[in-house]
């Protein structure tokens, strides 16, 4: 996870790779895998917004919006605790804010609580999965734990970037 630029020749086939995916997977396969996540049929109708955003690339449209989906499923089945994780800790702190006259000022305190400790179980129990965790709740571990979760998910993201700017560049 470094902060060196990729190559220019390496970006572009790594562009191109994503784009030959993205050409390949159809935007009902795409709600499929997401519905059977057990993502609700109305968050995967409006992502179908995003699926549709091309963006001019040098000589080339790329299918961006399609990407990033991709790429966020993949790590969603890649992490799928996690994911879950966090989706508690939102729904948590959707239910304290619904609380009368206190909710309003418990959900923001909620929201990054349940959704930290939320992540964090959910990584915790991924990573026993994998037989990588001693199952210790020690501060050193919980600490770890999130630098993890942060690298894993701003990797993606990274990885993503990468090949893109180089053609955004010119």
């Amino acid at each position: 996870m470094g902060n060196s630029a990729m190559p220019q020749p390496q970006a572009r086939l790594e562009l191109l790779l994503l784009q030959a995916e993205a050409d390949l997977t159809s935007n009902s396969d795409i709600y499929i895998r997401l519905t059977e996540m057990g993502l609700p049929p109305e968050v995967a109708i409006r992502l179908k917004e995003l699926l549709e955003v091309l963006k001019p690339i040098g000589d080339k449209i790329v299918s961006i919006g399609k990407i990033i989906v991709l790429k966020l499923i993949a790590f969603v089945e890649k992490h799928p605790n996690l994911a879950a994780g966090i989706a508690f800790g939102a729904a948590v702190s959707a239910l304290i804010g619904a609380i009368p006259f206190i909710g309003v000022f418990l959900a923001p305190i909620a929201m990054v609580l349940g959704i930290t400790v939320g992540a964090i179980a959910g990584h915790r129990i991924d990573k026993q999965k994998s037989l990588r965790a001693s199952g210790d709740f020690a501060v050193i571990d919980i600490a770890q734990d999130v630098m993890e979760i942060a690298g894993a998910f701003f990797q993606l993201f990274i990885d993503t970037m990468k090949a893109v700017s180089v053609e955004l560049g010119k």
